[in-house]
């Protein structure tokens, strides 16, 4: 928080006399740049060492990001229909490694992009809490269809990234997460699912 310090009038008075005169230029005030750190993370041991240029910080250093979505939307405009983080499958119904996966219905005659989703997982006995953002770039939601994202740092359409030092990684308690989704001009949607407590999750 910037301080400001008040002089006496006969002092400031010579200090800004003398300064007039001498024509030194004001300098510049340097600005630091807004920190990018999540407000809470887990132990330096837990975070890598390395991280290359084109990797999202939120992909790698675990913690609470904020949420930077602003949509104030009120119209319908598509739907969660579902959200898994434990017991997931394939399309042909054949078991893969947990992770993060929603499904959504567009409910509108056009198509729908510029998603954005944020959510929340919460440690449900050391409440610990974890908060990321991601921007699904490239991911359209046709008229009138369903489709679902996975966040499993897999290659191909609608597969994301996801920071496999977070908690739903590293703790084997039961975790609580909130999803919120959204795209402009329509309602944010919200769900929450609950990840029984068992085996920390695989990178793979």
């Amino acid at each position: 928080m910037n301080k400001f310090i008040i002089l006496g009038g006969v002092a400031l008075a010579f200090i800004v006399t003398i300064y007039l005169v001498s024509g030194t230029p004001s300098p510049k005030k340097t600005v630091a740049p807004l920190s990018t750190t999540p407000t809470t993370q887990t132990t330096p041991s837990q975070i890598p060492s390395i991280q290359t240029a084109s990797q999202d910080p939120q992909d790698v250093v675990p913690g609470l990001y904020p949420n930077p979505i602003k949509n104030t939307a009120t119209a319908p405009g598509f739907k969660i229909t579902s959200l898994v983080v434990e017991n997931n499958t394939d399309a042909a119904g054949n078991p893969v490694n947990d992770h993060l996966q929603l499904t959504l219905q567009n409910l509108t005659s056009k198509d729908l992009t510029s998603f954005e989703v944020y959510y929340t997982l919460t440690d449900t006995v050391t409440n610990k809490k974890e908060g990321y953002y991601k921007k699904l770039s490239d991911f359209v939601l046709p008229a009138g269809k369903t489709q679902t994202i996975h966040f499993d740092n897999k290659s191909g359409a609608d597969h994301f990234t996801v920071n496999t030092h977070s908690l739903y990684f590293t703790s084997s308690n039961k975790l609580q997460f909130t999803v919120i989704v959204s795209t402009p001009d329509y309602a944010i949607q919200t769900a929450q699912v609950t990840k029984a407590a068992g085996g920390a999750e695989t990178k793979d």
